[in-house]
């Protein structure tokens, strides 16, 4: 597998920001308003220099947002270094350093699951890509201009999720906060998990016995009405041995929920090797990775 230029996937409309604070800010916290109109007109060092002043008259979310401004301004002097043909990944130090000053936008968290993914740490990166969902649904530290629309949401997560699948150890599905199945009313409550089986058997490995525990405590907080559980194999073995195994794993997650609490109604679905896992690319991964991310079951949640 290539090695590929690393890019920013649909963030470029980040550059353009057109910040509307009408509710947001206080009276009184004119430096909100003064970080907005110069992270506008591309003076990131004017935006950093009003975020380490002073800020009289400002509440502790006026100072967050602030702060979050003056993180854009750094992120979109990237943005518009990676769109004239620099490698995304020559900025990592300077995005975990805004990650790390607590003032980072959903936006730095999805930059480096990009970058994380393309080294193939898929682990990190399904956090990263988790944590920029998560922080994208908090309405208060992202107001409607500055969150993702519902076809980049449905994108987070699809990519947390694939993070998740072709990771060699289990990542939580949520990273902070509560468990959720909608993100700023954008539904998702479908979700591919890697609980993962004894090759042949639906007996859980050690790190199946984590994704499902994981699973477990989901749905114990979010409590859905029904569940549906659908399994999926990878195409090795026949398709009839296939259908019967993915069936059987399905009953076998199905079985271990309500034994660890589960109380709402469920119904479990074999599809074999059928539907395999549509990866945003399928040439970024060998054979054995592609496999692994095909071995799946599926929980769609009814509220």
């Amino acid at each position: 597998m290539g090695r590929r230029v690393m890019t920013l996937r649909g963030l470029a409309a980040a550059s353009l920001l057109v910040f509307l604070f009408a509710g947001t800010a206080s009276a009184a916290c004119d430096a909100v308003i003064q970080v907005a109109d110069a992270t506008n007109a591309g003076n990131e060092a004017l935006a950093k220099e009003i975020a380490g002043k002073p800020k009289p008259g400002c509440t502790a979310d006026d100072m967050a947002m602030i702060d979050r401004v003056s993180a854009l301004a750094s992120f979109n002097r990237i943005v518009g270094a990676v769109g004239q043909g620099a490698n995304l990944g020559d900025f990592e130090q300077e995005l975990e350093t805004i990650r790390t000053s607590n003032s980072a936008p959903w936006q730095v968290f999805d930059a480096l699951g990009d970058i994380n993914r393309d080294r193939r740490d898929y682990e990190t990166a399904a956090r990263y890509y988790q944590l920029a969902l998560e922080d994208a649904a908090n309405a208060v530290l992202t107001p409607q201009w500055m969150a993702p629309d519902e076809a980049y949401i449905v994108r987070l997560d699809h990519m947390a999720t694939e993070m998740r699948l072709a990771a060699p150890k289990p990542v939580k599905l949520t990273v902070r906060g509560a468990c959720k199945i909608s993100y700023r009313g954008v539904s998702l409550k479908k979700k591919s998990m890697p609980v993962r089986y004894v090759f042949g058997t639906a007996e859980f490995t050690p790190e199946g016995v984590e994704s499902a525990k994981d699973l477990s405590e989901c749905l114990n907080s979010v409590k859905p009405k029904s569940i549906t559980l659908i399994g999926h194999t990878d195409p090795v073995g026949t398709g009839d041995a296939n259908l019967t195994l993915s069936l059987e794993r399905a009953d076998a997650l199905a079985e271990y929920l309500v034994a660890e609490g589960y109380t709402g109604q469920w119904k479990t679905v074999g599809k074999g090797e059928d539907e395999p896992f549509k990866a945003d690319d399928a040439s970024a991964y060998d054979e054995e990775t592609l496999n692994q991310m095909n071995r799946r079951v599926e929980v769609d949640v009814e509220n």
